[in-house]
């Protein structure tokens, strides 16, 4: 996962308190939290700049809140233990040890394995893409019917944000500013829901839980909200 998913997952999950996240996905926000924060304390004197850093602290509070929690998901403990931050020193210093350790392998309590515990699954059914293989999605219903999309190494975003490679019009109905994305883990090419409001589904009906891969292959359908916004994986 690189930084800029990172912080996209983490302000699309903006309240999510269930489920998992990986240990990039939380690092990678401390780092920007550090990063502004260390900003708007350099433009302390200009006027105007401490409404700024409240604003800012505002308005990261929640998700930062909700990805330690799903961080402390990942390692297999209930999320409530993020307020061991209250006790000074010993209890930050416990929770920095603990948002250091690598996911727990599988299925815990809290939900699949954010690494892809089904990306796994495929490989071993003998489905696995390499990684280089000329994958693309075409779009089949909807306002892009007919076009293609090429799958490359950092994968595509679906959605109504200017940064989505599949950007689907304003106010197209049923379609999150960032709903879902197609990217790859281990070779194998996964679908993941963002927390959209309206959800990701296999053409089967399934509807994909949030932020947890669903292998997929070549013939594969999925839409997005509804079946008017219909996709193909095709190779």
């Amino acid at each position: 996962m690189s930084f800029g998913q990172a912080i996209v997952r983490v302000f699309s999950n903006y309240a999510n308190f269930q489920g998992r996240a990986r240990r990039s996905e939380y690092w990678y926000f401390v780092l920007f939290y550090g990063i502004v924060m260390l900003c708007l304390s350099l433009l302390a004197l200009i006027p105007g700049a401490v409404l700024l850093t409240v604003i800012f602290w505002l308005g990261t509070v929640v998700p930062n809140l909700a990805v330690s929690w799903r961080r402390l998901h990942d390692t297999g403990r209930s999320g409530a233990w993020v307020f061991l931050s209250l006790v000074p020193l010993v209890g930050v210093l416990i929770l920095i040890l603990w948002m250091a350790e690598d996911s727990q392998p599988g299925t815990n309590p809290f939900g699949p394995n954010p690494k892809g515990a089904q990306a796994t699954a495929a490989r071993q059914e003998g489905r696995n893409i390499p990684q280089r293989a000329a994958v693309q999605v075409q779009c089949i219903n909807g306002p892009m019917q007919g076009q293609t999309f090429s799958l490359g190494p950092q994968g595509l975003w679906f959605g109504r944000d200017a940064a989505c490679a599949v950007r689907f019009p304003d106010g197209s109905p049923g379609i999150s500013r960032v709903h879902c994305r197609l990217g790859w883990d281990r070779g194998v090419p996964v679908l993941v829901d963002l927390n959209s409001r309206f959800g990701t589904f296999l053409v089967s009906g399934k509807q994909l839980p949030p932020n947890y891969p669903e292998a997929v292959s070549p013939g594969a359908r999925f839409y997005l909200g509804n079946p008017g916004n219909l996709f193909q994986i095709i190779s």
